[in-house]
């Protein structure tokens, strides 16, 4: 059993590749762990399901392994799995060379915005010198062009051992090099199993993608907004306080039953968040792929999570999106999905059920009524916005300012760090009595209204010593809001 410290760097590897080019047998020979878990899978040979392995690549790098599984049939499993991954391990058996799903896999990959990896030309042994330069050259053009252009790439074998020392050497480089998850953010948990266990209750299993989980924790699993309460933590097999992101982490459950939990749920703060079922996203259209249509049927896949959709596009209708294309489009969900923006994820066509594009999530609650020309005006400044430029941009377009609660749950921040830059968004922090955020300039406008408002009054009634306050037809915290700030904005 590894003993798991605060002090290490944890980083998920996931292996990508055809099916039977060694991918699991790789695990196995790198951690001695044993990757496929279903007793099928043993009889086989071949994957079905994820597997789980991990290993100290040394350098205070500790590796979680996601083991997916290569044939075309299993492609669902494998998104549950490739969504979670810092860096991926390409694995290319060397007497084949790139093969269809090896191409699928690594475009899985290069829309999920996977941005380091390492090539492994597994079955060295089984291969002479000209065999593996042409395998060489073939993963070398595929990579060619992407983020993961110029990759490190090791011949090895699991049968002998030649090569895994390099490979580990080169996996610990890349993984220095993987961008590192916000630790401090909002904590999501995608659920990839739930079981339950004798004597403990209900797990369930996944990669803590961001922020930190805690023993007596309260939580919920989305959607539903279930709530539960977190019993206990493991990591990588070793009882744990605290659990970080970037780890494969198991949560002992209580509240709720492994049957009440499914594959793409997700563990995440009570009461903060809410799934959605629309989206508005960047998108693109892979070359490979058939031109996509308005009102398209398809799949769509993010974290663990799989669900029917349809594609509306936000450009011009009547004109399809051409393969190779990026545009901006409409997703609406047949079930709700606990989202974020920035979410990357894949979409697959209906029929036949193949992979044609992916992209990232530019809002999780988008303008119904609005116009598609203002719609898609407004999506560039959404996709890439820092928290700050988005909490401004969701506060001018609700006036009179929106409530820090409802910017979290729509930004995928705590409270406290939505209030934290109000200021940087170029907002004025009010509180009603709860925290609410509005535009600098709409709090000036409303201020200036209100001494509109009190002059046409005196000019009226000039006998009067005052205006009511329930003459005034204004919200009462917000009121008190602007007579407090009076002052010192008009003693200038």
């Amino acid at each position: 059993m590894m003993r798991v410290t605060n002090r290490m760097t944890n980083i998920i590897v996931g292996t990508a590749g055809h099916i039977d080019h060694g991918k699991s047998a790789l695990v196995r020979a790198l951690t001695g762990i044993e990757p496929d878990r279903l007793a099928e899978e043993r009889q086989r040979g071949i994957s079905i399901d994820l597997g789980f392995a991990h290993l100290d690549l040394g350098g205070g790098i500790l590796a979680g392994f996601v083991d997916v599984p290569g044939h075309e049939r299993f492609v669902r499993n494998m998104l549950a799995g490739a969504g979670g991954i810092d860096l991926v391990l390409l694995v290319v058996a060397a007497d084949e060379g790139v093969k269809p799903q090896t191409r699928e896999h690594f475009e899985i990959c290069r829309l999920l915005g996977i941005g380091q990896g390492v090539v492994a030309l597994t079955k060295s042994d089984l291969s002479d010198e000209a065999m593996l330069e042409v395998a060489q050259l073939e993963a070398a053009e595929l990579l060619e062009g992407s983020a993961l252009a110029g990759a490190p790439v090791v011949a090895v074998s699991s049968v002998t051992g030649a090569g895994l020392d390099e490979l580990k050497a080169r996996l610990r480089e890349a993984a220095a090099r993987a961008r590192p998850r916000d630790a401090e953010g909002v904590f999501r948990l995608p659920v990839d199993r739930s079981f339950s266990i004798r004597g403990f209750g209900t797990v369930v299993t996944g990669t803590l993608w961001s922020g930190r989980l805690c023993v007596g924790g309260d939580a919920a699993l989305y959607p539903g907004n279930r709530m539960v309460r977190v019993r206990g933590l493991q990591v990588h097999g070793s009882a744990v306080e605290e659990a970080r992101a970037g780890q494969r982490t198991a949560v002992n459950l209580a509240g709720i039953e492994a049957r009440e939990i499914a594959r793409g749920m997700t563990l995440a703060p009570a009461g903060l968040l809410e799934a959605t079922a629309v989206i508005d996203a960047q998108f693109e259209l892979l070359k490979t792929a058939k031109p996509l249509k308005h009102r398209a049927p398809a799949h769509f896949h993010s974290g663990t999570a799989a669900v029917e959709a349809e594609v509306r596009l936000l450009g011009e209708v009547s004109k399809p999106v051409a393969p190779g294309e990026t545009a901006w489009i409409r997703l609406v969900l047949k079930e709700p999905v606990l989202l974020l923006p920035g979410d990357r994820f894949i979409v697959r066509s209906f029929s036949p059920v193949v992979t044609i594009g992916g992209g990232v999530v530019a809002d999780i609650a988008p303008p119904a009524k609005w116009k598609r020309a203002a719609i898609v005006e407004r999506l560039p400044k959404l996709v890439n916005a820092s928290l700050a430029e988005r909490i401004r941009l969701h506060a001018m377009e609700t006036g009179d300012g929106a409530r820090a609660a409802a910017l979290a749950a729509r930004c995928g921040a705590t409270v406290e760090r939505v209030t934290a830059v109000a200021e940087e968004a170029g907002c004025r922090l009010l509180r009603d009595p709860e925290p609410r955020l509005v535009p600098e300039d709409s709090f000036k406008a409303l201020v200036s209204k209100l001494e509109e408002t009190l002059r046409a009054w005196h000019k009226e009634k000039p006998l009067e010593a005052g205006m009511p306050r329930r003459a005034i037809a204004m919200e009462a915290w917000l009121l008190e809001a602007l007579l407090a700030a009076r002052a010192d904005l008009f003693a200038a």
